[in-house]
C-alpha cells in the first residue's frame, strides 16, 4: 500500500490526540469525526469516500431499527453460522422439554410451565453470551452464570436420577420380599410336618397350613417373575448407570449451548 505510513501517522495522532482531556466535549467528537474520516479516505485510497454520508439521521435510525434483520440476515447468510443457529435450537427445545416435568404442578403441564422452562433457558443463553466489564460487574455475572448453570443442571438431570434410583429402589424391595417369603415358606413347611407327624387328626389346620403356603408360592412365582422380566439386580445396576449416563448427556448439551451462545452472542 503506497500511503501505508500516512495511515500509520494518522491512526498516531488520533490515538495521541483522543488520550488528551478534551476542553470542549462537542467540538472534540467533531475533530474526532474528522479526523475519522480522513484515515478512512486514506484506507481505502478514495477521496470521494465520506462517513457523512452515512450519518444522517434518517439513515442511522433505520440502522438501529433493522439490527435484528441484519443479525438473522448474517445467520442466514452463513451455513456454519446456520449449522450453530439450528443446533442451539434444537438443543434449547430438548433442554426446555426435558424441564417441563419439574415446573409442572401435580404433573399437569400448563402455559405457565412452558413460560418456566423456556424463561429459564433464555437466561441461560443470555448470561452465556453476556460479556461484562469490571471486576465487580464481572464476579456477580459469573456468580449468576454458575447459579442458573446448577439450576439447569438439577432441572434437567433430577427426574431422570429419580428414575433410576426409583427402579433400583423397586428392585431391592422385590429382592428383599423374595427373602422374606422364602423364610416363611420353609417355616410353613416345618409346621406342616411337624402336624402331620404329631397331630393327623388335625386335618383342618394342616388343610389351612398347605393352602397358606401355597398362597405364599404363588407370591413368590410372582416375585420371580419380575426379577426375570428385568427386576434383577444385575439389570438394576444397568438402569442406574443409564440414568447416570442420560444425565451426562444433559450436562454435555448445557456445555455445547454455552459454547456455542459464546461464538454467535455478545450481550
Amino acid at each position: 500500500m503506497d500511503n501505508g505510513k500516512e495511515i500509520l501517522d494518522q491512526i498516531k495522532k488520533i490515538k495521541d490526540d483522543y488520550e488528551v482531556q478534551p476542553s470542549d466535549f462537542e467540538e472534540e467528537q467533531l475533530s474526532f469525526l474528522d479526523r475519522m474520516n480522513k484515515l478512512i479516505k486514506l484506507i481505502l485510497n478514495d477521496n470521494s469516500e465520506s462517513i457523512y454520508s452515512a450519518m444522517r439521521p434518517e439513515i442511522l435510525d433505520k440502522w438501529k431499527k433493522q439490527r435484528f434483520s441484519r443479525f438473522f440476515k448474517k445467520i442466514l447468510g452463513n451455513p456454519k453460522d446456520i449449522l450453530y443457529f439450528s443446533l442451539l435450537v434444537t438443543i434449547t427445545a430438548f433442554l426446555v422439554s426435558e424441564a417441563l416435568s419439574f415446573y409442572a404442578i401435580d404433573d399437569i403441564i400448563t402455559t405457565k410451565t412452558y413460560l418456566k422452562a423456556i424463561l429459564t433457558e433464555v437466561s441461560f443463553i443470555f448470561l452465556s453470551g453476556y460479556r461484562s466489564s469490571g471486576k465487580l460487574n464481572s464476579f456477580f455475572v459469573s456468580a449468576m452464570r454458575v447459579s442458573v448453570f446448577g439450576l439447569m443442571l438439577f432441572v434437567i438431570s433430577s427426574e431422570t436420577l429419580m428414575h433410576g434410583i426409583k427402579n433400583t429402589g423397586n428392585t431391592n424391595a422385590i429382592t428383599q420380599q423374595v427373602i422374606i417369603l422364602e423364610k416363611q415358606i420353609e417355616a410353613k413347611e416345618k409346621d406342616i410336618k411337624y402336624y402331620k407327624e404329631t397331630k393327623p387328626n388335625w386335618a383342618i389346620t394342616i388343610k389351612q397350613l398347605i393352602l397358606e403356603k401355597d398362597e405364599m408360592v404363588r407370591k413368590l412365582i410372582a416375585l420371580k417373575e419380575k426379577q426375570a422380566e428385568g427386576s434383577n439386580e444385575d439389570v438394576s445396576d444397568m438402569v442406574r448407570y443409564k440414568s447416570y449416563g442420560n444425565a451426562f448427556f444433559r450436562v454435555l448439551l448445557l456445555f455445547i449451548s454455552v459454547l456455542i451462545t459464546r461464538r454467535m452472542f455478545i450481550f
